[in-house]
């Protein structure tokens, strides 16, 4: 009678470790996510960065010579804006309530960030044509001049 209770009590102990055990499994794995997801939403900001600082160089005029000529920029604006539509279906699939705290927090940084790197991507590439089309148009006239 003792062994029997004894073994159904070892059994239980020896579930509730293994609950225990998976439940920290999965915290670990939890944040080793939000870690990834941090990571992203820095690589995206700093992507940002470089987008703002490419566009206030090229509206105080330091540029004068197209910026894009062979519309290599804009197709790479045009490939991170596509990446981040992903990653931002992604996460609006991913993202829920059932969801840690730390998790949550990720991702609504991750979608602030990409939200942002989005419209300045999107902005840039509209300020590149505008520009690029504005030096074309004076470099036209400008030959104009020198042929009459």
């Amino acid at each position: 009678m003792l062994s029997a209770t004894l073994k159904l009590l070892l059994r239980e102990v020896s579930q509730i470790a293994r609950r225990g055990r998976n439940s920290l499994l999965s915290l670990a794995q939890e944040r080793r996510t939000a870690l990834r997801l941090d990571r992203l939403a820095d690589r995206l900001a700093g992507m940002g960065v470089k987008i703002d600082i490419l566009r206030k160089r090229m509206n105080e005029g330091r540029l004068d010579e197209p910026l894009d000529a062979d519309a290599s920029l804009r197709e790479a604006l045009r490939g991170l804006k596509e990446d981040i539509r992903t990653v931002r279906c992604q996460l609006s699939a991913l993202s829920g309530p059932r969801s840690s705290p730390r998790l949550q927090r990720a991702f609504a940084r991750l979608a602030a960030i990409a939200e942002k790197t989005y419209a300045a991507a999107d902005k840039l590439q509209w300020e590149i044509e505008a520009h690029d089309q504005m030096g074309n148009a004076q470099q036209a006239s400008a030959g104009t001049r020198l042929s009459a």
